[in-house]
């Protein structure tokens, strides 16, 4: 048995080493030698570099220019059979000696084999388009008139540009719309482009004096088999809707229309748009679709064991031997990384990927694939898929088994440049890993484990009586609620939701009751957390896949349980955003601490994924993405609020990152859209937040104090930038339906409603350097560059401490001052006895008026207190600069904080505003008051009527 040639960076085999390599292994190569010995010098020629489709394209017009029966017009049919026969020889061939010799890739192996069936198809699809067309005209489009197309669609490993040496190729054939020919011999679309299929199929599939190209198969089509030969796209549409399954589902996850067109002027973009348009959402559902869960469950159980049995049948010869579909195969990797896919690529677009490897980096970049398992996948598909070529180079036949004897093995391996223990030792480490993988699919992919199958289904006469149940579970865990608990269920199951609900799902939510009674008597409020839990229940019962989440996921109900009994308002958010549930799979993961720079990231290639087939932008999905993003994150940050490991500045902090990195977003979405050709690649333009963002103090619901400023000396600038900032407004506040991503007001631009959406940096500056009222001053206090052109934010900043380092007049400041706040608690009157802990007297209103008193005062003779870190943080420098008391300092601080901590929990728990009864925080408030005396001295008269 001759060497494997030596290969490595700097030692390539020649193509005759290489030759010889392939001779001592394939006795097909052997056989097309000795049947034409100019082949050999062909496949060295060639071999000296790597194939690709290019090569490809070469080589068949060298060998259709020969044809005999070549005409102007192209190959007639049994041309075609002939060139695209020799054709494969060739390639296969060559693909065969570099691959064996160690010069060629899995990838240049699998796409080249792409190209030469997409060749093939095209070739064969033309040449029967010309013949038919011929006898009953053209098909047209009804409505344009232009001629009409067939949809080629490749499945499988074909849609996935990734095909097998020896394959075969899975076809679905489409048209667009229904109508006749135009020929004198009309034919019906539904009729032409079947023949036009039966007549393709021969000139690519049979096998004659000069082989084969491709084995076809149509059976992946609506119907398989009893199904017709082409499907318009209406047709396909109905069955997607009607009947599609979730095995189809998997199979159409791959599909991809073939570059094969016969008409110069036809409309195969438009149709191909079309066809995309339905399977985008087919396969790819936007909620987490755990109805499916159980469907592909099943599906990798009978991959299991329909294997198994027929493994079982065979003496078990085949479990060993086939890298296919045994235990740790190529199947079960597609399974694993198309599952994860079909799960999350509706809401992750990023993993639409039809290519395994591709797919599989996507999950991991995702973070959905752990590294360490997606490197030891990728690994083994890489060796399964190399091996597999070796044995199907052998001898041209769609294999999968592994030679039997130790010799034809060593010979494996040798083709392979292995030692056979070498290689026996790594196929059974990749598969070992594949087999562990496959088995615990659900839970790596961050699915999870349900409860035993079944143990949701069936008819409520199978258990005890439900109603019984549940009463007697409410008097157990409820005593004297519940009888109004009960009666609550019983208008729920009574209402008309309920009632129109399929039996299915309505013997799920049936039986998922006595769990959320049980489930809700395990928190801290039972009953608060029982009829939230029910009140979530009726608004998700028309989504059967979240019913099915409750009530096969034990441990998610519990943790749905602790957020909505913990807090009215997160139930109440949830409720809004049930799509939220989703993340309760993996509760470790809302655990972590959220990376919004990695989270910013990621969604910026989640956005550019989000393209329609034309390649532009999918402006509807991008925005309803970055508003799931922003719910999921703050659903994130959330989760921590209410365990308690997340106090409210941090909190603030996160939610403040987050927008600005939304608005970063924003604009670089919107740029594109509004800029002209010759303009700047990228926008003068900056976002200035002012308010609760400007200071870092934003909540879940908080709007957004912005105003937008560029600088640009193009004489359109203006106008320009006041479309940029149109479309951002109106990116962030449109009610999609994933609702809207932020409530935004510009009203602090100069001039306020009456002033330009978008103003310069020079008007800007004017603006404040001369008009400016003291209050737009005060507001400046808390302003913040917060996205857009950082060289313009710098200006900015520069800008903001040239004000702020203005010397002022003390008594004229104090008395604008005390008369901003006059007008602020004008604008918020309480009539009730309690204490509002905002804008009362003695409230954070009066903390923050003092801060940013002290800040315009003070920051001329002491700079550093135009940083914006916050009041408690400008407070505490006051009292080391000697402005404050620092023990009055550090109270004030500690009362502010803790006015914060105590608004944010009243919010939480669903109050509107944020009051208190008038002694609960009287300390608090007592050091306000005397913060506001020791800097502004007495209240005014017209002051005293400040609440409590």
């Amino acid at each position: 048995m001759p060497s494997p040639p030596e290969t490595g960076p700097d030692t390539q085999p020649s193509p005759r080493a290489a030759l010889q390599a392939a001779l001592a292994w394939s006795e097909y190569l052997a056989r097309r030698l000795q049947a034409q010995p100019g082949l050999q010098d062909t496949i060295e020629a060639l071999a000296l570099a790597p194939v690709d489709a290019e090569v490809i394209q070469q080589q068949f017009q060298a060998l259709a220019a020969t044809a005999a029966l070549a005409t102007d017009e192209g190959l007639d049919p049994d041309a075609a059979r002939r060139v695209l026969r020799q054709l494969r020889e060739r390639i296969f061939c060559t693909l065969m000696v570099r691959d064996i010799g160690g010069m060629a890739t899995l990838e240049e192996v699998t796409r080249s084999m792409t190209a030469l069936a997409e060749l093939a198809v095209a070739t064969a699809y033309r040449t029967t388009m010309a013949e038919l067309t011929r006898v009953y005209g053209t098909p047209r489009d009804p409505a344009s008139g232009a001629p009409q197309e067939m949809i080629i669609v490749g499945m499988g490993k074909l849609g996935g540009k990734e095909l097998n040496v020896s394959s075969d190729i899975d076809l679905i054939m489409l048209y667009g719309e229904e109508g006749e020919t135009d020929g004198a011999r009309r034919l019906s679309h539904h009729e032409f482009y079947g023949r036009l299929t039966q007549r393709m199929m021969p000139i690519l599939a049979d096998n004659d004096i000069n082989g084969y190209v491709f084995r076809t198969d149509l059976r992946l089509r609506p119907d398989g088999d009893g199904g017709p030969l082409a499907w318009s796209l209406d047709a396909l549409e109905h069955y997607l809707l009607r009947q599609g399954r979730e095995w189809e589902r998997y199979a159409w996850l791959k599909a991809r229309a073939l570059p094969a067109r016969a008409f110069p002027d036809s409309q195969l973009d438009e149709q191909w748009r079309q066809m995309e348009s339905l399977r985008v959402p087919f396969v790819y559902r936007k909620y987490f679709d755990f109805d499916a869960i159980a469907a592909l469950r099943a599906l990798r159980e009978r991959i299991s064991n329909d294997w198994n049995r027929r493994a079982h049948a065979r003496n078990g010869v085949e479990a060993i031997h086939n890298i296919k579909l045994g235990e740790g195969g190529i199947r079960e990797i597609e399974f694993v990384v198309q599952l994860a896919q079909l799960m999350r690529g509706g809401r992750q677009p990023t993993l639409q990927e039809r290519n395994l490897l591709l797919a599989l980096q996507a999950e991991q970049d995702a973070g959905v694939m752990p590294a360490e398992e997606g490197a030891q996948l990728a690994q083994a598909y890489r060796f399964l898929r190399r091996t597999e070529h070796m044995l199907q180079y052998r001898a041209d036949e769609q294999t999968h088994l592994l030679p039997a004897g130790p010799e034809r093995l060593a010979q494996l391996a040798h083709a392979m440049g292995m030692k056979e223990a070498e290689f026996s030792a790594c196929l059974a480490q990749h598969r070992a890993n594949v087999s562990r993988i496959f088995q615990d699919v659900f839970h790596l992919t961050g699915i999870g484990r349900a409860v035993a199958p079944g143990s949701d289904t069936g008819s409520p006469e199978d258990s005890p009586d439900v109603q019984e149940k549940l009463e007697a579970l409410a008097r157990q865990h409820f005593t004297d609620l519940a009888d109004g608990l009960l009666q609550r269920i019983r208008a729920m199951l009574g209402g008309h939701r309920m009632r129109s609900l399929p039996s299915l799902s309505r013997e799920r939510v049936e039986r998922l009751l006595p769990a959320v009674l049980e489930t809700a008597a395990r928190t801290e409020a039972p009953h608060d957390a029982a009829v939230r839990l029910l009140d979530l229940i009726e608004q998700i019962s028309q989504r059967s896949a979240y019913l099915a989440l409750l009530a096969e996921y034990p441990d998610i109900l519990t943790r749905v349980a602790r957020i909505v009994g913990a807090s009215p308002w997160a139930a109440q958010y949830l409720t809004q955003h049930p799509l939220l549930l989703d993340g309760l799979i993996d509760w470790n993961t809302l655990a972590e601490p959220l990376d919004v720079r990695q989270l910013a990231q990621q969604l910026r290639s989640e956005l550019d994924a989000c393209q329609l087939p034309d390649g532009s932008p999918d402006v509807e999905r991008q925005m309803n993405l970055m508003r799931d993003t922003q719910r999921q994150a703050s659903f994130q940050l959330l989760t921590q609020d209410l365990e308690g490991t997340l106090s409210v500045e941090a909190l603030a902090d996160q939610l403040s990152s987050l927008a600005d990195a939304l608005l970063e977003e924003t604009i670089h979405r919107i740029w594109p859209m509004v800029k002209r050709n010759n303009v700047l690649p990228q926008p003068r333009f900056a976002v200035i937040a002012y308010g609760k963002l400007g200071g870092k103090e934003l909540g879940y619901t908080s709007d957004l104090d912005l105003v937008f400023i560029y600088e640009d000396p193009d004489d359109n600038a203006a106008e320009l930038y006041a479309r940029l900032g149109r479309r951002m407004t109106s990116w962030l506040t449109t009610m999609t339906s994933s609702g809207r991503l932020y409530d935004v007001d510009l009203r602090l631009r100069p001039d306020g409603d009456a002033g330009l959406l978008a103003v310069s940096y020079d008007a800007f500056a004017r603006y404040q350097r001369d008009h400016a009222w003291l209050w737009e001053h005060q507001a400046l206090t808390r302003a913040r560059f917060a996205a857009g052109d950082a060289c313009l934010g710098e200006r900015f900043e520069a800008l903001r401490r040239e004000i702020l380092l203005r010397p002022r007049d003390p008594l004229l400041l104090a008395e604008e001052v005390r008369a901003m706040r006059q007008r602020i608690s004008d604008g918020h009157p309480n009539p009730s006895m309690l204490f509002d802990i905002k804008h009362d007297r003695g409230g954070m209103v009066d903390i923050e008026f003092i801060t940013q008193y002290l800040v315009l005062r003070h920051a001329c003779q002491h700079p550093t207190l135009l940083d914006n870190l916050g009041n408690i943080a400008l407070l505490r420098i006051a009292g080391e600069l000697g402005l404050l008391p620092q023990d009055l300092a550090r109270q004030a601080g500690d009362a502010y904080r803790i006015m914060r901590r105590i608004q944010h929990n009243l919010r939480m728990r669903g109050d509107e505003k944020a009051r208190l009864p008038a002694g609960q925080m009287a300390s608090e408030r007592a050091v306000a008051e005397r913060l506001w005396q020791q800097v502004l001295g007495p209240r005014l008269a017209e002051n005293n009527h400040l609440h409590h």
